[in-house]
């Protein structure tokens, strides 16, 4: 594993990165439970700390990948039109409510040549911004589906360009195919890649199953490493930066699964985006699990 991390690493290290997409800027209050109201049907709480403001979505991606390449390049809204506020119990760190704020109207129109750079990321949360993206052919993409967007943001919307990769999870591969998928085998995996995804390489995320890989005629999987989590929040976003990078590099990289699915589990070992993945980092959690 340390071996095929230095290869990777190797292979990288002259990029020129550019990442598009929505920055969301996570907020943690910490609280604890106190009961229900008496005069109304709600729950009560104490505030415990002081809010935690930490930025995710296509500049966390970015942040995970600084380390790793010559240069990265971010084009992201900036004035914190999408924050996403989660109140979390102090005891478990599990989330008791999140509430989200979209101010969508002020995204600009935005023209991308993915000719000036070695790999062109394109992160779509589906809040707005990437929906005024005018962007040549050779990009990777994700296409999230989320509580604000369920149904409206399938990664078909795409499919007239042509992709270098692109990355989905179970939830956003049953929307795509029309199917409730919940453990997909490999004629499941080359459905979707067959059906209007317009890509080189797909990638599957699989929750605690782990990953799977398709270019149409290869496919591989990968278990989930396991590791001490502590909030997977981010850990998709995680795949999907170094996911992109592993396809970028075609033949010379030959098990594309398993330097995203390290750095996917690294990540769970912190409370969302509060640390980024670096070589040191990542060697580090690979020595401890090997």
């Amino acid at each position: 594993m340390i071996k095929e991390l230095e290869v990777f690493f190797e292979e990288i290290k002259n990029l020129n990165v550019l990442v598009v997409g929505e920055t969301i800027v996570d907020e943690f209050i910490d609280v604890s439970y106190e009961g229900q109201s008496m005069k109304s049907i709600c729950p009560v709480f104490k505030l415990e700390g002081a809010k935690i403001t930490q930025q995710g979505g296509a500049q966390a991606i970015a942040n995970h990948i600084y380390d790793f390449v010559k240069h990265v390049n971010v084009i992201t809204n900036t004035n914190n039109e999408i924050v996403k506020t989660r109140y979390v119990d102090v005891s478990d760190k599990k989330k008791h409510v999140e509430i989200n704020k979209f101010e969508t109207e002020k995204f600009p129109e935005i023209k991308i040549d993915t000719s000036k750079y070695d790999v062109v990321i394109v992160a779509d949360f589906g809040h707005g911004f990437c929906d005024k993206l005018s962007i040549t052919d050779g990009f990777h993409l994700m296409c999230q589906t989320n509580s604000n967007n369920f149904g409206f943001n399938r990664i078909s919307k795409w499919k007239n360009l042509k992709k270098k990769s692109a990355c989905i999870d179970l939830r956003e591969a049953s929307l795509q195919v029309n199917k409730r998928i919940s453990n997909p085998n490999q004629q499941d995996i080359i459905d979707i890649f067959n059906y209007e995804l317009n890509t080189e390489h797909l990638f599957v995320t699989t929750g605690k199953q782990g990953s799977t890989y398709t270019n149409g005629k290869e496919f591989s999987s990968r278990k989930s490493f396991k590791t001490e989590i502590v909030d997977t929040i981010g850990a998709g976003d995680t795949f999907f930066a170094f996911a992109s990078l592993c396809a970028s590099l075609d033949s010379k990289i030959k098990d594309k699964l398993l330097v995203p699915s390290l750095a996917a589990s690294l990540s769970t070992t912190w409370l969302c985006n509060e640390k980024s993945v670096t070589k040191q980092l990542l060697l580090d959690h690979a020595t401890k699990l090997l």
